[in-house]
């Protein structure tokens, strides 16, 4: 099994309020989405909490991991705040469109795409 990593910066998109990355590697499944779920929990408490997840490094997503997200995001939009993803690989970009979670999570082929997506104010 492969070790799940998270390594979380901020990033400005030149508007005043930063965005956290988070940086995820390795398997989000039934035994590391806890791990993840934390991680987000920390950047739900900021007063506008927008953060952009890179997958660039993730290799499989259980439907834990999908559930987690799921219940992230909600609680992110609650607030007035977004998650959105980015650099997601083919695979687990197909399985999300077959599960119809592209409905519910923006994903962007670019990490600086995604970072300049909050540029304009408010999330979308």
């Amino acid at each position: 099994m492969a070790e799940f990593e998270i390594q979380a910066s901020e990033r400005d998109p030149g508007g005043g309020v930063p965005v956290r990355v988070v940086n995820v590697k390795g398997q989000l499944d039934a035994h590391t989405f806890l791990t993840l779920q934390k991680e987000l929990e920390t950047t739900l408490h900021a007063e506008d909490p927008r953060l952009v997840l890179d997958c660039e490094g993730l290799d499989y997503i259980s439907s834990a991991g999908l559930g987690v997200l799921k219940k992230m995001v909600r609680e992110f939009r609650g607030k007035g705040g977004d998650i959105r993803l980015a650099r997601v690989s083919q695979k687990i970009d197909n399985v999300m469109k077959l599960l119809g979670f592209s409905k519910v999570l923006k994903v962007y082929s670019g990490l600086e795409d995604a970072v300049s997506s909050y540029k304009t104010g408010k999330p979308s």
